[in-house]
């Protein structure tokens, strides 16, 4: 049996996310060997072997080149489909048949699993395959933990500055809407949001490069080492949710920031199921979570509410992350999972 691997285009303004590659990375710990890097947006490109591959992640870019080739011997599990590309996929019989034959479908947030419901699609709620990272990545001796707090993309949607450095075509645009002359909001609501004791000992990661900062066959080696990074530190703050995730698994203390752009409804579909089990931190003025915030989120805070010095993470996503642990040994070692 040969073995696929997902892998990622940069889009088409250069820029590269390397949670994708770290989603990857996840899937490789269950896999022999990896015979074949196949492009996510590409999965109708003919293969000349079957190769079994586990399917996480978020689809897709390019719709149009669903469904899957025929080839291709999919487990899914942890699948996001983008709000987006929803319509154009499951408005396509052959894609509905497609999934209904490689069902049960293991969902990685409760609006894809809704999608994939209403079309009749057997599907269930799987939660994040990054979740499963301490299989390889977690520590086997805590005494090589750390001090080092990182700051990784906080509130990456309101930092222009990073933005600008990654993709500057974006300059004149934001000139014209007035984004630009926001650009030093993002500090404002760090400092407020986040301690300055805990500023002044944090380094800074990100997940965000352009093509020009990081070569192809150098992806995979940023992922891991951003992630033995994360299983060492003190604590992660971040707005990165292939960041927080894997520090679920890896057992390092870690806060998720809500706020900056993902309150939009486009990103509150995708992160309901998928952030539950994270303590996550609210930016709100009035200095109180609204009901809102709490139906989202079991494990809200707010900057007064939480406490920066004995920040412990939920363990009741552990069931969730070793029913996918065995339903991806299955698949590998047996036929379906």
């Amino acid at each position: 049996m040969k073995y696929g691997l997902l892998n990622y285009e940069e889009t088409p303004s250069g820029t590269i996310n390397i949670g994708d590659h770290i989603q990857s990375l996840a899937a490789k710990q269950y896999l022999p060997q990896v015979d074949k890097l196949i492009y996510r947006d590409h999965l109708n490109a003919p293969l000349d072997k079957v190769h079994k591959m586990i399917m996480n992640g978020w689809y897709t870019h390019k719709p149009q080149n669903w469904p899957p080739t025929e080839n291709l011997l999919p487990l899914f599990v942890s699948f996001h489909l983008n709000s987006a590309s929803a319509p154009s996929i499951l408005s396509n019989k052959k894609n509905v048949d497609y999934l209904k034959a490689f069902s049960p479908i293991g969902c990685r947030d409760y609006t894809t699993l809704k999608f994939l419901t209403e079309v009749g699609i057997d599907a269930y709620y799987s939660f994040c395959l990054t979740t499963t990272l301490d299989l390889k990545y977690k520590l086997k001796d805590d005494s090589e933990r750390t001090d080092n707090i990182y700051l990784v993309d906080v509130l990456f949607k309101e930092n222009y500055k990073d933005i600008y450095r990654v993709a500057p075509k974006k300059i004149l645009p934001h000139i014209i809407n007035g984004k630009y002359f926001k650009r030093h909001d993002w500090e404002r609501k760090i400092n407020k949001l986040i301690p300055k004791e805990i500023l002044l000992k944090a380094q800074t990661l990100t997940h965000h490069f352009h093509r020009s900062e990081l070569a192809v066959e150098s992806e995979f080696d940023k992922a891991e080492e951003l992630l033995y990074k994360y299983a060492r530190a003190k604590l992660v703050i971040t707005s990165r949710i292939h960041c927080a995730l894997p520090c679920l698994a890896l057992g390092t203390p870690v806060v998720f920031v809500h706020g900056g752009g993902l309150n939009q409804p486009n990103e509150i579909v995708r992160l309901k199921g998928t952030i539950d089990h994270l303590n996550v931190l609210v930016d709100t003025n009035e200095g109180k979570i609204s009901q809102k915030s709490l139906e989202l989120f079991p494990h809200a805070y707010t900057s007064k509410t939480i406490d920066w010095n004995n920040i412990k993470n939920s363990t009741d996503h552990i069931s969730l992350s070793n029913k996918l642990k065995d339903s991806c040994t299955r698949f590998i070692t047996e036929g379906r999972g």
